[in-house]
């Protein structure tokens, strides 16, 4: 009893600390923001939108180095909102936004937009910190665990990779490749209309949690690393860009960094910025190829000095036509909500401008260059907030926000826990939640996170969890019998009590 108290005593100090830690970054980057965004206000500037921009990647530093668990389950979304960013800088500097024929000019727009960023990642930081020392642990014992799964998982992976490879193959000599044909691949997809290649297209990303354990294993980091260039070479040759690359490449190391960090190691800030260069270095020349620069280079470097306008367009109109304090679009909202409950109206093709993305679209574009994005199924990205922003207001928006930080963390602990203990079934379900969620930042379609698809998925993944850890549980009973062999388990508790007599 008394070796459980001096544990307990020695991990509150550290803990403490790490709190305080945390704390005390957000809300240095909260006051300074503040003040940024009062002075774009009171002193019209772009120099403002370049300072919210210095500001965030100042917040995601002091992150990584105060609640490193944070960072690790946010690290796809703040490169993404770096990116918002550094387009909110060009706009506020004059830029043209194509897509809106609008030319940018300094409102503080997203000076106010760090603000709600920096709550939005507080939320989750403070989440995440309370469940890390019970996850701690279960990292801590997870490479065992996964040693003993590591061979069936792959050969399930490189089973899945062939039976793809052989897909996009026959895809391509049949329909190009998007990549060397200069085509987008939202025409791409349309043209080639195939449920095969479109599913394997939106649910790739549910393959990089299995591939992430075996990162983690020295005999299997070679195999995984060459799974991961695979998905890195289809995903490009098939016309994806920034996005889905970003979303890839973090999420495949997040497994092994976590075990990484419940060792108490610090995260190699120099591994970070080579897999930040290697992003860039994969992304710009494939944007180029995909923009026709085998054919004109100089109009894909227009073009692609074009696209840096377009990721924070939606949020520069919003925020400068409809930042209201308090508002409550019935009937947009009532629509939106009808659909969750129905997945055959879950489709933007049925939902139109009705609301979601294609309802903010409607606001700032014209009705013909509309039609012809919503027959590709494509539009702008990051309309989820501006949408929140109309429908609901600021004081709305910003609610919802919190309740969003708060999702993304339980799913993100959820799919770690799953993780942790080799529960694989509820890491595929959890997996394809993450997708989903990832989805809703960049299109604003509410039913990826609420949906009767989206919350039936997982619950059925908490139900395997809830299974599988309680001490008769019947299918780890059938997995035993199966593998002939006990797997070991990770700790249950974030404290174990010696009992009397035993060390």
């Amino acid at each position: 009893m008394r070796h459980g108290r001096q544990a307990r005593a020695r991990h509150r100090p550290a803990a403490a600390r790490r709190r305080s830690a945390y704390l005390f970054v957000l809300t240095a980057h909260f006051v300074v923001a503040g003040a940024n965004a009062l002075a774009a206000v009171l002193f019209p500037s772009a120099l403002w939108a370049y300072a919210a921009l210095a500001i965030f990647i100042s917040l995601s530093f002091g992150i990584l180095k105060t609640s490193p668990a944070t960072f690790l389950f946010c690290l796809p979304l703040l490169a993404l909102r770096i990116t918002e960013f550094i387009s909110g800088a060009a706009i506020e500097s004059g830029a043209f936004m194509t897509e809106t024929q609008t030319i940018g000019h300094p409102t503080g727009a997203f000076s106010r937009l760090l603000l709600v960023y920096i709550l939005f990642f507080g939320v989750i930081a403070a989440l995440v910190e309370a469940f890390w020392p019970r996850l701690r642990l279960a990292f801590r014992a997870a490479r065992q665990l996964w040693e003993t799964h590591a061979a069936f998982i792959w050969k399930g992976l490189l089973v899945s990779a062939i039976l793809c490879s052989l897909l996009l193959l026959w895809t391509g000599l049949q329909h190009g490749f998007p990549l060397l044909a200069g085509i987008d691949r939202f025409s791409y997809e349309r043209r080639v209309d195939s449920p095969l290649y479109g599913a394997f297209i939106r649910n790739r990303l549910v393959l990089v949690p299995f591939i992430g354990p075996l990162l983690a294993l020295p005999r299997y980091r070679t195999r995984a690393a060459g799974l991961t260039v695979w998905l890195l070479a289809a995903s490009i040759l098939f016309g994806e860009k920034f996005t889905s690359l970003v979303l890839i490449v973090s999420m495949v190391g997040i497994p092994a960094v976590l075990v990484h960090i419940a060792h108490d190691r610090p995260i190699p800030v120099r591994s970070l910025a080579m897999g930040s260069a290697i992003i860039t270095a994969l992304t710009i020349p494939a944007v180029l190829l995909a923009y026709g620069a085998a054919s004109d280079l100089d109009l894909a470097m227009q073009r692609y000095a074009d696209r840096t306008a377009l990721q924070g367009q939606l949020w520069y109109q919003t925020d400068k036509a409809f930042a209201r304090p308090i508002a409550f679009d019935k009937p947009t909202l009532a629509a939106d909500v009808a659909t969750w409950f129905t997945p055959s109206a879950q489709d933007p093709s049925i939902a139109r401008t009705d609301f979601g993305r294609y309802y903010v679209m409607k606001q700032f574009t014209s009705w013909e260059y509309m039609l012809g994005l919503m027959k590709l199924n494509s539009g702008f990205v990051f309309s989820l907030y501006p949408y929140m922003m109309m429908t609901t207001g600021v004081s709305g928006m910003i609610a919802a926000s919190t309740f969003l930080a708060l999702y993304h963390a339980l799913l993100l602990l959820f799919l770690s826990q799953a993780l942790a203990r080799a529960n694989w079934i509820a890491a595929l379900l959890l997996g394809r939640a993450v997708n989903s969620l990832y989805a809703t930042y960049a299109d604003g379609y509410l039913w990826n996170i609420f949906g009767i698809k989206t919350l039936g998925t997982i619950g059925v993944a908490l139900l395997f969890l809830w299974e599988l850890q309680r001490r008769d549980s019947i299918l780890r009973a059938i997995a035993r019998t199966a593998g002939g062999r006990k797997p070991p388990r990770a700790p249950r508790r974030v404290h174990r009590i010696p009992a009397p007599g035993r060390p």
